[in-house]
């Protein structure tokens, strides 16, 4: 189910009008933590990357899913002295935001919420214990998300991004504690075609 989402915004987006559409494709990184488990500080690097399609609205708004491979999770910092029973928790995602973007000259303001599918994830202990079959997590996760985007030609872009979990990630309260994922998201947006319209910053009349 998950190639074949893939597969449809794929070739979906090749076919889309210019002037209607804009296809671009995302790769960089997440800084996460987990709200929760005492491991304090976005110290848990993993990867982000997938496609993202927006209808134009109008010259200022945007609105569109994006298809998301994401990593995140929690790990213990070797310099801190905190306190935790874990040293580690990796998350793997198939995440699916639902955006909308409002465009002003070189940026683009974002917000929206997105469903992540937990297809694969990794618990270790602070004994350095692989306890991952022993805590059966939720699958099915939603977040908010907020960010932005400076762009710095047409077709190349940064993008800042902010993601919350809104559901917990342990429902069962297997763990005995409420977690729910935080990430800083820092990504290269490379929009297909025409790229984006960057016209000059409005000036005042003499």
């Amino acid at each position: 189910m998950r190639k074949l989402l893939f597969l449809l915004l794929v070739f979906g987006a090749c076919g889309l009008n210019a002037q209607t559409f804009r296809a671009s494709l995302l790769a960089g990184g997440n800084f996460s933590q987990i709200d929760g488990d005492a491991l304090f500080g976005y110290h848990q690097l993993g990867a982000n990357a997938g496609i993202r399609v927006v209808a134009v609205l109008n010259d200022r708004w945007r609105v569109g899913p994006e298809i998301l491979f994401s990593q995140q999770g929690a790990r213990r910092n070797q310099n801190s002295i905190n306190i935790s029973p874990f040293d580690q928790i990796d998350l793997t995602t198939l995440e699916i935001p639902l955006m909308v973007y409002y465009k002003d000259w070189r940026l683009t303001a974002e917000a929206g919420f997105s469903y992540q599918n937990l297809f694969n994830y990794t618990i270790i202990s602070s004994a350095g214990e692989d306890i991952t079959s022993a805590t059966p997590l939720n699958t099915d996760l939603v977040a908010i998300k907020a960010g932005v985007t400076f762009f710095l030609t047409e077709r190349l872009g940064l993008n800042m991004r902010f993601s919350k979990h809104l559901t917990d990630i342990d429902p069962d309260n297997t763990l005995n504690t409420s977690f729910k994922g935080k990430s800083i998201s820092v990504r290269a947006v490379y929009t297909l075609g025409q790229g984006e319209e960057i016209p000059r910053p409005p000036t005042e009349d003499n």
